[in-house]
């Protein structure tokens, strides 16, 4: 397990507008550093090629200047150098044979004669070879140096002042972004505490990252809310079926325990409950089978006619208490879904189409990703069927009929979890409703398996 640094601790217990804040200064110090050197090198190469260059056009007269008299070198008396500028002849050892211009009482007597430029002491320095003589000119750096000296005093001035600014600029800007972060962090906390899912994020201008932040949250606190509705809404109509079966079923029980009674009246009492046991029974279970629906798909390759011939096979005594006979029309079939999900959603349509169709004859077609149920009868009010998809949703007329008004609730829900659609379709004295599986997921060219 690695350890935390010192460093890492600090920043740590900082804020992230102080961290970002941090990071402007400490990337805008390097850069004002980095241009600050940079200018002042440039500068001191500039201002040194110019002093070389005056040396250069100075030797150059003094050069013209070197007479010969008694095998002896001299300047010309008309050699005046101008300013500090100092001009001497030397020996090949160093020793002054000549002078001229700007010089003190207490200059050396011999000069290193090495050729070219050079910085000596305080002076800047050119030695030139003139035949068995050297030609030395020189001039003092003070006002170089002192020209440099206060350049760097203005930028290091300027360096802290830009530095300080960058600094409460970086403040203020990193403030500034990070208070729709703050404004979502705040609701949240609010969400949290009172429970209050209609609170909104106050919605950036613009279309920049924090506009797309605050707009995704608002999204998903709308989401949060729609889903959070449908579950109490689903938690108290499911409440109020559980209640109906379970009063009837106590006040059975307590009309068997009133007084006391022959194991024949007691049996018979029992055996009434049992009806009652069992559609608590498949209530409780299309309750669990509708909420497993919210968890994440587990899609695999299904065999659409295989699965369909099954359930029929299931459904047959259903079918002959009805007085209904189921017809297979199938094709071989492939898509992607989920073999369990699949079964249940076919034998709901079954069973719906054998409580609530008309006609003796109910077909199941399975074809091209499709799973069709077509009974007779007019089926139920179009504009009713928006409201059939929803949990213990009945249609008008069918109250006498046994069931729980879960059944198209769960087909569409296990439909949308596959990205499938429900089709219903009215035809005639015909209906019929279709499974419909997204085109791409469907394999139907793999042998049918029976």
């Amino acid at each position: 397990m690695s350890q935390t640094t010192p460093l890492q601790n600090v920043l740590s217990r900082l804020s992230l507008r102080l961290k970002l804040t941090l990071g402007y200064a400490v990337v805008f110090t390097v850069t004002v550093l980095l241009g600050g050197a940079g200018v002042y090198y440039a500068a001191e190469r500039a201002l040194t090629a110019s002093l070389d260059s005056t040396l250069r056009e100075t030797a150059s007269v003094a050069q013209a200047s070197i007479d010969q008299e008694d095998d002896r070198a001299k300047f010309q008396s008309e050699l005046k150098p101008s300013g500090d500028l100092s001009i001497e002849l030397l020996s090949s050892s160093g020793r002054i044979l000549a002078r001229a211009g700007d010089v003190e009482d207490d200059v050396r007597g011999t000069y290193p004669v090495t050729p070219g430029f050079a910085t000596e002491d305080a002076l800047r320095v050119l030695t030139l070879r003139v035949d068995d003589v050297y030609l030395r000119v020189s001039r003092p750096t003070d006002t170089l140096l002192g020209f440099l000296e206060t350049l760097a005093q203005l930028l290091l001035v300027g360096s802290v002042f830009m530095i300080a600014a960058s600094c409460g600029a970086g403040y203020w800007l990193a403030n500034r972004a990070l208070k729709p972060v703050d404004a979502v962090a705040r609701t949240a906390e609010s969400i949290a505490a009172r429970g209050d899912y209609a609170e909104r994020v106050p919605q950036s201008p613009g279309t920049d990252e924090m506009a797309r932040l605050t707009r995704t949250v608002n999204l998903m606190l709308d989401g949060l809310a729609g889903t959070i509705e449908r579950e109490k809404d689903f938690a108290r109509t499911a409440a109020h079926e559980l209640r109906t079966p379970l009063t009837v079923l106590r006040g059975r029980l307590d009309l068997a325990l009133e007084r006391p009674r022959e194991a024949a009246e007691y049996q018979r009492a029992l055996l009434g409950m049992v009806g009652r046991v069992e559609a608590l029974s498949a209530l409780t279970e299309g309750l669990l089978a509708l909420a497993r629906t919210d968890a994440p798909a587990e899609l695999e390759e299904v065999e659409l006619a295989g699965i369909a011939a099954g359930v029929v096979e299931s459904c047959e005594d259903m079918a002959h208490g009805c007085g209904k006979h189921i017809r297979l029309n199938l094709e071989p079939t492939w898509v992607r879904a989920e073999g369990e999900g699949v079964e249940r959603a076919i034998r709901n349509l079954l069973e719906n189409a054998l409580k609530y169709g008309g006609g003796e004859e109910i077909i199941l077609k399975v074809a091209a990703h499709k799973i069709q149920v077509i009974s007779g009868g007019p089926g139920p009010d179009p504009a009713q069927w928006p409201r059939l998809l929803q949990p213990f949703e009945r249609g008008a007329g069918v109250q006498g009929v046994s069931g729980s008004g879960l059944g198209l609730a769960l087909v569409s829900a296990l439909a949308r979890r596959w990205d499938a659609q429900l089709v219903p379709e009215w035809e005639g004295e015909t209906f019929s409703v279709a499974l419909v599986f997204p085109a791409a997921g469907s394999l139907s060219s793999f042998p049918l398996v029976r």
